[in-house]
C-alpha cells in the first residue's frame, strides 16, 4: 500500500464492500471501559469497530454507539462494524438468532461484517454467553470441550441468508488455516468469505496464509489482524530492540512502527486499546512510510514464529492450529 493513505482510506473486499484499514479492536475490553473507548475511538477518527458476542461488552458498545449518534459526531452509515458467530451457534436453527441478539445488544439494524469465529464447533447451550460454562462447555469427567460436528456448509448457508436479508452486508471467517478455506470454498456457496481475521504482528507474521489467501484460486481474501501489537508485557514486539530502534528513526511510538509495518504489507488492522492516548495515537499513522528495509527487518523478527493466542489450553487440549 503506497504512502498516500490516510485516515480515510478503506480496502476494498471481493464482494465490492469498502473496509477501513485501521479498526478499534475490543476484545477484553472491560464494559465500564469500552464505552468511553468507542467513543474516544470515534472522535478521533476511526471509523472501523471490530466486536464479538463472545467479548461480553456488546450491550456497553451499544450504548456508546447510541451516545455518539445523539451527539452528530457520525451516523450509523458511516461505520464499519463487525461482529462474529461464536463456537455453540453454528447449527442453522442458533445462526440468525445469534446475529439478532448481536443486533439487539450494538442497537444497530444490520452489520457490515459477520465472520464465523472459529472453524470449531461446541455443542450448543443457549443463546446468552453470559456464564463461562455456556461459552466453553466441557466434560466434567475429562476436562475436554464438548464439541459439536457441525458441517461448514450448514453454518455458511444460513450467513448466506443473513446477507440476503440485508440483516449483514459481508460474511467471513476467522482463524481459519488453509485448509479450513479451502473446505469451505469446496461446497456449494454463493459467496465467497471476504476477510480471514487472524493473528499477525512482527513475532508471528503469517506471511504464507495472508499471500496464500490473497491469490484469484481464493478469491482474494483479505487478511485482518488481530492481536497487531503481540500480548502485553516483556514478550511483546513492542519491546523489541530493532522496533525501538525503528521507531526512534521515525519519532514514533513502537505501536505506531508496527502498525504502519501492517498497514504497507497490506492488510486491515485492529489495534486495540481502552487507553486514550494509546487509541489516538494507534491512528496517528498516516504521515509517515517505512522505508522497505524497515519493512524486512520488522518481518524478519518473525523466523521464530511465537504465536500469542492459542485456545487449547482453554479448550481442555482441543487443537485447532495446523502449525
Amino acid at each position: 500500500m503506497s504512502s498516500q493513505l490516510n485516515v480515510n482510506s478503506t480496502i476494498t473486499l471481493n464482494d465490492g464492500t469498502k473496509m477501513p484499514l485501521i479498526g478499534l479492536g475490543t476484545w477484553r475490553s472491560e464494559p465500564q471501559l469500552v464505552i468511553e473507548a468507542i467513543k474516544t475511538a470515534i472522535r478521533s477518527g476511526y471509523r472501523h469497530l471490530d466486536c464479538a458476542e463472545l467479548y461480553g461488552n456488546e450491550k456497553e458498545i451499544g450504548q456508546a454507539l447510541q451516545e455518539i449518534f445523539k451527539e452528530g459526531t457520525v451516523k450509523r452509515e458511516d461505520l464499519w462494524i463487525t461482529s462474529k458467530l461464536w463456537n455453540t451457534h453454528k447449527r442453522a436453527q442458533h445462526v440468525r438468532p445469534a446475529l439478532e441478539k448481536t443486533l439487539k445488544d450494538l442497537q444497530i439494524n444490520y452489520l457490515d461484517q459477520y465472520l464465523i469465529h472459529w472453524p470449531i464447533s461446541f455443542q450448543f447451550q443457549t443463546i446468552e454467553l453470559d456464564d463461562y460454562k455456556n461459552i466453553v462447555p466441557k466434560d466434567e469427567n475429562s476436562g475436554m470441550v464438548k464439541l459439536d460436528f457441525v458441517p461448514l456448509r450448514e453454518t455458511w448457508k444460513e450467513m448466506e441468508k443473513l446477507v440476503e436479508d440485508g440483516l449483514v452486508k459481508s460474511i467471513g471467517v476467522s482463524n481459519f488455516s488453509v485448509t479450513d478455506v479451502m473446505n469451505l470454498l469446496a461446497e456449494d456457496i454463493k459467496i465467497k468469505p471476504s476477510v480471514n481475521q487472524i493473528e499477525i504482528n512482527p513475532y508471528f507474521p503469517n506471511t504464507r496464509l495472508i499471500e496464500t489467501l490473497k491469490k484469484k484460486e481464493f478469491g482474494g481474501i483479505i487478511s485482518v489482524a488481530y492481536c497487531p501489537l503481540g500480548h502485553g508485557g516483556e514478550t511483546s514486539p513492542l519491546h523489541d530492540n530493532i522496533v525501538k530502534e525503528i521507531a526512534q528513526k521515525y519519532n514514533k511510538s513502537p505501536a505506531q512502527i508496527i502498525i504502519r509495518w501492517g498497514l504497507q504489507r497490506g492488510y486491515v488492522i485492529l489495534p486495540k486499546s481502552t487507553t486514550e492516548s494509546r487509541i489516538k495515537e494507534n491512528i496517528n499513522v498516516y504521515d509517515f512510510n517505512l522505508s522497505d528495509e524497515d519493512v524486512k527487518q520488522i518481518t524478519d523478527l518473525g523466523k521464530v514464529r511465537r504465536r500469542a493466542v492459542d485456545p487449547i489450553g482453554a479448550w481442555g487440549g482441543v487443537t485447532v492450529f495446523e502449525d
